[in-house]
């Protein structure tokens, strides 16, 4: 049975998330008088129904999300029924939190005063992963810890990073490094010190895992803008180039299917595309929201979570 969440607007957030998309928790820091000027633009994450006719998604009912005032996004679906996202408060500092999605309740996981912390993650060993922002800072590193925040350590010594993924072995990570231009980074974290492999310029900000094999899928962007999904092998560094998004998109999510096989979804001008026979195939409209970026997918494939403007 589906459990339907009503629209509600978070109280329980007494400290909740910025980091605008463009450059999520790559905040450099700000004079006092244009911390307000610094502060990424409100944002929400609204869940859907995500149906299925065989093996076509249909986009479903609204199910609600986390929708009041201020930065709420990077959402992550977790194995045991939760949604993990980022979420700032009236510092513009950001924490991560969990949402319930069977009953509602949301838990603050870190509580960080004077630090940042953005796109969080189960990493593949278990842990609590996020990009860390130290105080006063800009950006930093990818780090691991307890689900409780606790035993939190780097998980990577390259720096400033601003999106990442962990290979299934955990041996390795690629990320999105700050720089000009903006590079994808493959770091063996076996050797000492880290092994760092320029692999492109311009990735995008999308980094699944997915299947059992050591493919993780990124997007690299071409100098008119449109971003190609590329498998990386986190084992060779070998780039495989897939397909392009459609228009301008550069954010999509990975559905693993029963069988193991790996489909995508994306948004563009306020459509759902579904990746199938070669072409991008429209199953649902979202368009009366705006600004799309975020995307994800519940492990069951029953829920789609989708980051718009407030």
């Amino acid at each position: 049975m589906r459990t339907w969440l009503s629209l509600f607007s978070i109280a329980a957030l007494a400290a909740c998330s910025p980091a605008a998309d463009e450059g999520e928790g790559l905040q450099t820091e700000a004079p006092a008088e244009d911390a307000e000027d610094a502060s990424p633009p409100g944002t929400d994450i609204h869940l859907f129904a995500l149906d299925w006719s065989g093996e076509a998604p249909v986009l479903g009912a609204s199910l609600g999300g986390v929708i009041r005032p201020g930065y709420d996004n990077q959402p992550f679906f977790t194995d045991d029924g939760g949604l993990l996202y980022t979420a700032d408060d009236a510092t513009g500092e950001t924490d991560i939190w969990r949402l319930d999605l069977a009953g509602g309740e949301t838990t603050q996981v870190t509580q960080t005063p004077g630090e940042s912390e953005y796109s969080p993650r189960i990493a593949p060993d278990g842990r609590l992963s996020y990009i860390y922002q130290p105080p006063g800072g800009y950006a930093g590193n990818a780090y691991l810890a307890n689900p409780d925040n606790s035993d939190r350590q780097p998980a990577q010594a390259l720096a400033p990073v601003g999106y990442y993924g962990f290979s299934g072995d955990m041996r390795a990570v690629a990320v999105f490094h700050l720089g000009e231009p903006m590079t994808l980074q493959l770091i063996d974290r076996s050797t000492t010190p880290e092994t760092v492999t320029h692999i492109a310029d311009n990735p995008g900000r999308s980094f699944f895992r997915a299947g059992r094999g050591p493919a993780l899928y990124v997007t690299l962007a071409d100098e008119a803008g449109v971003h190609t999904i590329h498998a990386l092998n986190t084992r060779t560094g070998e780039l495989r180039e897939m397909f392009a998004l459609p228009g301008t998109s550069q954010d999509f999510a990975v559905a693993v299917m029963p069988d193991d096989r790996i489909t995508f979804l994306t948004v563009d001008e306020g459509q759902l595309y579904w990746r199938a026979y070669g072409r991008w195939m429209p199953i649902g409209a979202v368009d009366w929201l705006t600004g799309i970026t975020r995307l994800a997918i519940s492990p069951d494939l029953s829920t789609l979570a989708v980051v718009a403007e407030e």
